[in-house]
């Protein structure tokens, strides 16, 4: 036993260079080299606010599929309740038609896309207007300080690259002032969103590299970030907000691109493609059980729906202890998170092929036992219930014939695995090391039982 141990542990060591081979494009994005002249500014950023970078862009941006092309003309009507549907239902009747009046008018007079307008806006602050921290106010949770240095007379200077050279330009803010009380009422913030959405729009991607930003798809990461882009992924969840809104204001249901056993099934969620920040078989409690199915990159709120139709079979509570149980959708929302299992409140469907989707971690869910659903109804909203560490995210499962199935073959058309962006790779490769230095000590504690002279 003593001769095996080093060879053992060579077997699980990985090889020279190895890493280098699987992972060519490193852990974390690399940032662009400035070819130009010199900004004549000082860096633009969220004055009081630390933000970093978490590397969840994609490492190949071009595996993101078009962007939708925005209807033209929009009508408000239709842009109000795709707003509201965008939104949630908390929304007052009459702000939607509002919102969606001051988002046409304000996007039309800067010649700038409302529904990527729209979708900011959902995507800062959940459409509610007063919002006010250290991040920003607003519906926009526009950063006053970050802008007030260059605002003169109702003008905002600001320079664009043309021939080699920064030229000097000038955006006209007369209506409003931009201070804090304005920027926490709706129409001028909608009015100062539309605004510099505009001056990103011009001055991108020239400040790309002159400020080392991090690769990214769309100049909306400036508003976000200022002119240096430290992540793309607040871009990708402003444009994956984007074309929710347009299908919901073309009504057109998500397109069956997926299949198990013959069955067609569509994405969960809203917005493909998606993100998938885990996979089937990770390491959960400390190495404790396996996770049974993948977890969505989703927003708090965000509506779940059937992949298929099928018939609801559970909706209810995975307890800490004892099997799950039903409960009507009217008294879920009473039950304290304490007494919740991992699964949280869950819903879980058998489809017409024997197969079985659950849907897990819910903030409330719409159906009861023994309801037929149709492909793409509502049946619940992320949530967070059974979760201790991570954030709100849409759990996923697929059951057949009494097993697990990954559910990332049937997924494919809509999702990106954790290997195609810079964080699931980290995640992947630290869960390799924790495995890695688990068998070790396994290995260390059986060789030092066999030593141990007998009782």
């Amino acid at each position: 036993m003593a001769r095996l141990g080093p060879l053992f542990l060579l077997l699980l060591l990985p090889l020279p260079g190895a890493a280098k081979t699987a992972e060519p494009q490193g852990l974390y994005p690399p940032r662009l080299s400035s070819s130009g002249p010199r900004p004549p500014w000082r860096r633009r950023r969220r004055i009081g606010v630390h933000m970093r970078g978490k590397g969840q862009g994609l490492l190949d941006l071009k595996r993101w599929p078009a962007e939708p092309d925005a209807p033209d003309p929009v009508d408000p009507e239709r842009l109000a309740r795709a707003l509201r549907e965008l939104c949630a239902s908390w929304m007052p009747p009459k702000r939607p038609l509002r919102y969606a009046r001051w988002i046409v008018q304000h996007a039309g007079e800067r010649k700038v896309d409302p529904f990527l307008l729209a979708a900011l806006i959902y995507r800062q602050s959940r459409c509610i207007p007063g919002e006010k921290d250290d991040y920003g106010s607003g519906l926009a949770m526009i950063n006053a300080k970050m802008h007030a240095g260059l605002i003169r007379k109702r003008r905002y200077r600001y320079h664009v690259l043309e021939g080699g050279a920064w030229r000097e330009r000038d955006l006209t803010l007369d209506r409003h002032a931009l201070v804090e009380g304005n920027l926490r009422r709706a129409e001028p913030n909608i009015y100062f969103a539309a605004a510099l959405l505009a001056m990103w729009k011009a001055q991108c991607p020239a400040i790309d590299g002159a400020f080392g930003s991090v690769p990214h798809r769309h100049f909306v990461s400036h508003f976000i970030w200022g002119d240096r882009v430290d992540g793309a992924g607040p871009e990708d969840r402003v444009l994956r907000a984007r074309r929710r809104l347009i299908a919901y204001y073309l009504e057109k249901p998500q397109e069956a691109l997926g299949t198990f056993e013959g069955l067609k099934l569509r994405c969960p969620l809203d917005g493909p493609p998606r993100k998938i920040t885990s996979v089937m078989g990770s390491d959960r409690a400390d190495g404790k059980r396996r996770h049974k199915g993948v977890d969505f990159a989703s927003t708090w709120g965000e509506p779940v729906r059937a992949v298929a139709d099928g018939k609801v079979v559970l909706a209810g509570l995975d307890r800490k202890e004892g099997a799950p149980i039903n409960v009507d959708p009217a008294e879920a929302g009473k039950i304290k998170r304490s007494s919740m299992g991992p699964g949280g409140l869950f819903v879980m469907l058998r489809h017409d092929n024997g197969l079985i989707t659950a849907y897990m971690h819910l903030a409330s869910y719409e159906v009861k036992v023994g309801q037929s659903v149709k492909m793409g109804q509502l049946i619940g909203r992320v949530g967070k219930t059974g979760i201790r560490e991570s954030g709100a995210h849409l759990h996923f499962e697929l059951r057949f014939g009494g097993r697990h199935v990954d559910p990332m073959p049937a997924m494919a058309p809509y999702v990106f695995p954790p290997d195609a962006f810079y964080l699931g790779r980290r995640v992947q490769v630290e869960e390799q090391r924790v495995r890695r230095r688990r068998r070790i000590r396994r290995w260390q504690e059986r060789k030092a039982r066999l030593r141990a002279p007998a009782p």
